[in-house]
């Protein structure tokens, strides 16, 4: 009877102590961390298609206020927000609609990874030339160019790395 009673002691410790609430959490928190793991529906590729498509509706009023053309549009992804979604910067620049090769505008806009889309969150047009470099480390990158005076018109010299904030719907 003993033998029965100590059976039973140590069926009821076991199943008690396998069920204890250390372990309902330990088996609570893989659906967690996958939860976190899918956190953006779309992709980054996605989310630049779209981001182009929103960027592709407003072109028009930008080429007509700067009486331009599209000389050049790309999209780069990154995560610049630091939510962990791939953001999206559309750098664009403007030429003259008579042609010519002179730049007369050019541009950054930028969107938001909402997980589900993206959404505009702030314009970057100096009043300077600049190039695009990259998104690294939840920053975006631009060189500022400036011509010195014995520069021709291709190749301004003085190249001065700027990192841009974002504050409101400007980057500056």
């Amino acid at each position: 009877m003993k033998l029965i009673k100590l059976s039973i002691l140590t069926f009821s410790l076991f199943f008690l102590t396998g069920c204890s609430d250390s372990n309902i959490e330990k088996q609570k928190k893989p659906l967690v961390k996958q939860k976190q793991v899918h956190k953006s529906s779309i992709s980054a590729e996605d989310a630049a298609k779209m981001a182009m498509k929103k960027f592709d509706q407003y072109l028009p009023g930008i080429l007509k206020e700067h009486d331009a053309v599209i000389d050049l549009q790309e999209a780069v992804t990154g995560d610049f927000t630091g939510d962990g979604l791939e953001d999206v910067a559309i750098y664009f620049s403007l030429a003259p609609v008579g042609g010519g090769n002179a730049i007369v505008g050019q541009g950054l806009t930028l969107y938001k990874n909402t997980g589900k889309g993206v959404k505009v969150i702030a314009g970057y047009e100096p009043d300077y030339l600049f190039s695009f470099d990259k998104i690294s480390n939840g920053k975006i990158h631009v060189t500022k160019l400036e011509y010195s005076e014995n520069d021709g018109r291709c190749c301004p010299s003085i190249k001065t790395a700027h990192t841009l904030t974002i504050s409101g719907n400007t980057a500056f």
